[in-house]
């Protein structure tokens, strides 16, 4: 038998997204003992994504508590990074995808390397490798030799010549004065709104092209940078067009 301190002490641990092991090592109970006393506790997603971090990463976080002096009930609990865990959270994603990560594919997380490094782009040299310019800044070339306007774009060509469908970029829209389309697969003209949103004269251009495409009965996709991150959904906006 343990005692009840304990008992809401495991119950207080599970809730704040320890796993039963990291339960049973700090509080000196067996792992049976951690897990009967915290059935029915469901984790939240972003919980289970931090678990499964420490998994592919080795244990990434340090974790600190506080216990107040009565009933031993929990009164704070913070989750620190190392400076090495959250390099090595750059590294790795630069090994599997070969390039720089953007600080968007980071949200869950960009804080703490804000806190430790003092800023996104720090942190990416510090960790060895040269920050991703400024959107529209210069030109980064596709896997295909295309030239892409921005690392967005870039990350679509990518996707496509992956697939090896066939794509034109910057094709002119039918009549209009100099308007082209990102990228044009057999009928379909697909368009990445980067800039949606957030400038006036950008969402006027959006607006101008849409109606182009209604006019024309153009089968235009759109693509915005939440398909893109902080978790790619190519496949889900553009599957379909894979023969």
């Amino acid at each position: 038998m343990i005692s009840s301190s304990k008992r809401e002490k495991i119950y207080f641990l599970r809730k704040k997204g320890f796993s039963h092991r990291q339960i049973a090592k700090k509080l000196n109970v067996s792992l049976g003992t951690a897990f009967e006393h915290s059935k029915g506790i469901r984790l939240t997603e972003d919980q289970k994504y931090k678990l499964k971090m420490q998994t592919v990463l080795g244990a990434p976080k340090k974790l600190k508590t506080r216990w107040g002096a009565k009933g031993g009930k929990m009164t704070k609990l913070r989750i620190k990074y190392s400076n090495e865990i959250l390099l090595d959270m750059i590294k790795s994603f630069y090994i599997k995808n070969g390039r720089v990560p953007t600080k968007r594919e980071f949200n869950t997380h960009w804080q703490s390397f804000r806190r430790v490094f003092g800023s996104w782009n720090k942190a990416i040299k510090f960790a060895g490798l040269e920050p991703n310019p400024v959107m529209f800044a210069k030109k980064f070339i596709a896997n295909d030799g295309h030239k892409c306007d921005s690392l967005s774009e870039k990350i679509i060509d990518d996707w496509l010549y992956a697939r090896n469908m066939k794509h034109e970029i910057n094709f002119p829209y039918p009549g209009s004065d100099g308007f082209t389309v990102d990228y044009k697969i057999g009928k379909y003209w697909i368009e990445f709104f980067g800039l949606s949103g957030q400038h006036e004269k950008y969402d006027v251009l959006k607006f101008r092209k849409i109606n182009l495409a209604k006019k024309y009965k153009l089968k235009i996709i759109e693509i915005y940078p939440g398909d893109l991150f902080p978790k790619n959904r190519l496949d889900a906006r553009l599957g379909n067009l894979v023969v």
